[in-house]
């Protein structure tokens, strides 16, 4: 189901769902409306780790913020060797649920929250980088996107491939944990154990880390590119390096929207 992006109430109220990789400016341009314009942020990532760093896990929040989320992947951890730092798989697996429940009620929040002041505007939600390993974008019932754009205008980062390629090398330089889709997991962590024919707690967690986020780049870009082309709209690199104030965000989404009704 596409939507026509400019009759929603997320573009007429200037409500909009940015979505893509890790590392592609969401939250750098989020950050940039709240302070400049005065914009409401409502960051995916800060909200799961409220969800999430409760009871046995509350240290988490001690400094975790929506500029340092760094504790959201201290507690997601590491699949491998603990002498190199990693944990068990199974131990691995229990946290990827615990994450995947609280992102998709964090997700939902988002909605909700619009729900219960419906004229509310000037709102960025700031999506995790794993929104979409809980999507289906060709349902058009999908629960989360359906919510999503009912309330938000969706909006999807992309970068050329070059820009990738920077973004594998930025994870090289420094491996940060990642959540992944249960199924793609286990089928990454069998074959990279085969392939260096080790056993679970001789696995380098850091390797495995940068061989499981060079697999993720190619299978989440062509999710994204479905996000877009069935719920919303993309903006490439090249037009978000001028985003610098709303004004400029603006200004490019209601281009892309002439185009894409000018190629209909």
């Amino acid at each position: 189901m596409k939507i026509i992006a400019n009759e929603t109430s997320g573009f007429q109220l200037r409500r909009f769902a940015l979505l893509g990789m890790s590392g592609l400016g969401k939250t750098f341009i989020s950050c940039n409306l709240a302070q400049k314009d005065n914009w409401s942020h409502y960051s995916v990532d800060y909200e799961i780790g409220k969800l999430l760093f409760k009871n046995q896990h509350k240290h988490f929040l001690d400094g975790f913020e929506i500029g340092n989320l760094t504790n959201l992947s201290n507690f997601l951890g590491k699949p491998g060797s603990p002498s190199m730092g990693g944990i068990s798989f199974s131990e691995y697996l229990k946290r990827q649920q615990l994450h995947r429940d609280a992102e998709i009620k964090a997700t939902l929040n988002a909605s909700l929250l619009v729900g219960r002041s419906p004229e509310l505007s000037h709102l960025v939600c700031d999506t995790s980088g794993s929104i979409c390993e809980l999507v289906n974008p060709a349902n058009e019932n999908d629960e989360i996107l359906s919510s999503l754009s009912k309330s938000f205008l969706i909006i999807c980062l992309e970068a050329p491939d070059s820009m990738y390629q920077v973004l594998i090398d930025r994870f090289l330089a420094k491996p940060k944990p990642m959540y992944y889709d249960e199924n793609f997991l286990h089928s990454l962590w069998q074959n990279f154990g085969d392939s260096i024919s080790g056993i679970n707690d001789e696995i380098n967690p850091d390797e495995f880390m940068i061989y499981g986020f060079k697999a993720l780049i190619k299978r989440r870009k062509e999710i994204f590119d479905a996000i877009s082309k069935n719920w919303g709209i993309s903006l490439n690199f090249e037009q978000l390096r001028k985003v610098k104030c709303a004004a400029d965000l603006i200004e490019i989404i209601q281009h892309e929207i002439v185009s894409e009704i000018k190629s209909q």
